[in-house]
């Protein structure tokens, strides 16, 4: 077993974020929220939980002392979590009436708008996921507690921006159709084929501090180690990704389904008028003859 090393740096944070969301359900909701309406609802203060227990889970000991001394594996593990779990947790669980309390405040509202465009989102999101693997970021992390803790905001902050476009409850910022949904999540999952290549391929340990560290997993040496971290990059994360633009194809197709089902109920209840007489709501009002049919055809020819 690994000594036990207390994290004041993660306590802080994940006890900032439960202490944050307490006080939003609790005080500040019932205050903005109209009386008998929901201040959150269980399904959202559930997401909120997982997203707190996601981030504590994977930040604090022991995975945090195996990502930051031995194993690049969970190291990539962690970013994964931060970056694509734990920011969607806290998205999902956020009420309409936060979203729009926090735009509301003067630096928040402005940043956030620009920062959540699509593009934006994405090129700041990817560009970081690419240089925070650069071997001197990576090592100095390794080396520096303090400015571990502040890659991990980074790109936990970027990926809520990022995710933004995707789960939105508010029309104050950019809402995605379903199908641009998944061609936005599709991009997603392909940018980070770049510093897996140079993972999977590279033929010894890119980083000294787990080239030199003891191996925890018997026949699991460095490049392997590297190798299967790259596979979580692409494979996992990509997987993960997929499985999204998957969920989002099958709702918008079952709602293009009802849509189409509702349109052609509207059109069978449209008012058509046929000789001279109404249908309405697919019930005939009286019932057409051939003689009227033959009457209405002799006034068309006769130009009456």
């Amino acid at each position: 077993m690994l000594p036990f090393h207390s994290h004041p740096s993660v306590l802080v944070v994940i006890g900032s974020l439960a202490v944050f969301f307490w006080w939003a359900f609790t005080r500040l909701g019932p205050r903005i929220v109209p009386a008998g309406d929901v201040v959150a609802t269980r399904r959202q203060k559930h997401w909120v939980v997982a997203g707190v227990v996601w981030t504590f889970v994977w930040s604090y000991w022991p995975l945090h002392d195996i990502a930051e001394r031995y194993l690049f594996l969970v190291h990539m593990g962690q970013h994964t979590v931060f970056t694509l779990i734990a920011p969607a947790c806290f998205l999902l669980g956020s009420p309409q009436w936060l979203w729009e309390w926090a735009l509301s405040k003067p630096v928040v509202g402005p940043v956030t708008r620009f920062m959540s465009k699509p593009i934006v989102a994405l090129m700041t999101f990817n560009a970081l996921i690419a240089g925070t693997h650069w071997v001197g970021i990576v090592e100095r992390s390794l080396h520096n507690e303090w400015f571990h803790f502040s890659v991990h905001a980074v790109l936990f902050t970027s990926a809520t921006f990022m995710w933004i476009p995707v789960i939105n409850r508010t029309e104050q910022l950019t809402r995605l159709a379903s199908p641009t949904k998944m061609m936005y999540l599709f991009a997603q999952s392909i940018v980070p084929t770049v510093p897996a290549s140079f993972l999977t391929f590279s033929r010894k340990a890119m980083y000294p501090t787990y080239g030199h560290a003891a191996r925890l997993i018997h026949g699991l040496d460095a490049v392997g180690d590297q190798q299967l971290a790259a596979a979580t990059m692409k494979v996992g994360a990509g997987s993960f990704l997929w499985g999204i633009v998957g969920y989002l194809f099958f709702t918008w197709w079952q709602e293009s389904k009802r849509g189409d089902t509702a349109d052609n109920r509207r059109k069978t209840a449209e008012v058509t008028s046929i000789a001279g007489m109404t249908v309405s709501g697919g019930r005939v009002d009286e019932v057409l003859t051939w003689d009227q049919v033959r009457a209405e055809f002799d006034r068309i020819e006769s130009g009456v």
